[in-house]
């Protein structure tokens, strides 16, 4: 069985979900690749939250390994043992030299333009969206064209859940208003404004909060108190990624800052507003559903926090016809 070695610098959650297509996708078109995955400075979701998904597709997860960190391993091999092939996604030196020292047959690297790769693509290859990059690093090193799906395979037991939660019959508008930094939230009470407007027009709003957004639960109960929280639901015996998956497979529409939780409503598949300040939209746009971008430079502002609440409200009004 061929053995192919990915690493990278760690996996956080909009990046994984970014990857994952392509990976099912290898494993479809080749299941006789053992895939081991490297994660070097960081952790990976894979090994985690994510697992479920991958599980007999990535045959290894290792994260935190520490290859690629150190300048000693362009003089001694990290790991002893030797994969058909290897790709080091990261466009940096050192750990593309670090892993070009492990015994291989095939190379695959972006760094510098590929000239450390074994193989490298065609004159139509750009470096952005992620998606397509992973897309063709992975048929660099197999010589396989993949067709990556656009839709996960959430277990079963996640969306019967998400069905209970979000049955049937009313329209849904999801509403992500955290992300990973202040300078990529639009405001929580433009947010909050939203969600009054879409129960005004009878649609009803819903709520996604990450761990670092609980303290808005209240406050947000109090401000809207007809929006609904399924994750926080009592009946809601299942949390995380997946069951937020399942769940932005039942709306409409979603709104959603720059975020993590924005690739979790991608990743339902459903139509997504995203909005973005100073950050690059392309660059880690998800390779799910539709995605409706509201950019700050092209409303001549800079930030994402002076984006227009009509332009916003307009925008959805549009995508939800």
């Amino acid at each position: 069985m061929p053995s192919l070695l990915f690493h990278t610098a760690e996996d956080l959650l909009g990046d994984a979900l970014i990857k994952l297509p392509s990976i099912l996708a290898l494993k479809q078109a080749r299941p006789d690749v053992h895939l081991v995955w490297s994660a070097g400075r960081g952790g990976s979701v894979y090994a985690n939250v994510l697992r479920p998904l991958v599980e007999g597709v990535i045959d290894e997860v290792h994260h935190q390994t520490g290859l690629g960190t150190r300048w000693s391993q362009v003089m001694r091999p990290f790991w002893p043992r030797r994969f058909d092939g290897i790709i080091a996604s990261e466009r940096r030196l050192l750990p593309t030299l670090a892993l070009r020292r492990l015994a291989h047959d095939t190379f695959i690297a972006p760094m510098g333009d590929f000239r450390f790769s074994t193989h490298i693509p065609g004159a139509g290859f750009v470096h952005e969206p992620l998606h397509k990059q992973i897309q063709t690093l992975f048929e660099l090193a197999v010589g396989t064209p993949l067709n990556p799906a656009h839709e996960l395979p959430i277990p079963t037991r996640y969306t019967r859940l998400a069905q209970e939660l979000l049955p049937t019959g009313p329209c849904y508008v999801g509403l992500a208003p955290g992300a990973g930094g202040k300078d990529k939230c639009w405001p929580l009470e433009n947010f909050i404004d939203v969600a009054l407007a879409q129960l005004a027009a009878g649609r009803n709003p819903v709520f996604f909060l990450g761990p670092a957004e609980r303290d808005w639960l209240e406050p947000l109960r109090a401000a809207v108190p007809a929006a609904l929280f399924p994750e926080s639901d009592p009946r809601a015996e299942l949390r995380g990624p997946l069951l937020a998956i399942a769940l932005a497979s039942r709306l409409t529409l979603g709104l959603a800052n720059d975020s993590g939780a924005g690739h979790l409503l991608a990743a339902g598949g459903k139509p997504l507003v995203a909005l973005f300040g100073r950050t690059n939209p392309t660059k880690f746009a998800p390779p799910y559903g539709e995605r409706i971008v509201i950019r700050a430079a092209d409303l001549g502002v800079m930030a994402v926090d002076e984006i227009p609440i009509d332009h916003v409200q307009r925008v959805m009004e549009n995508a939800l016809g």
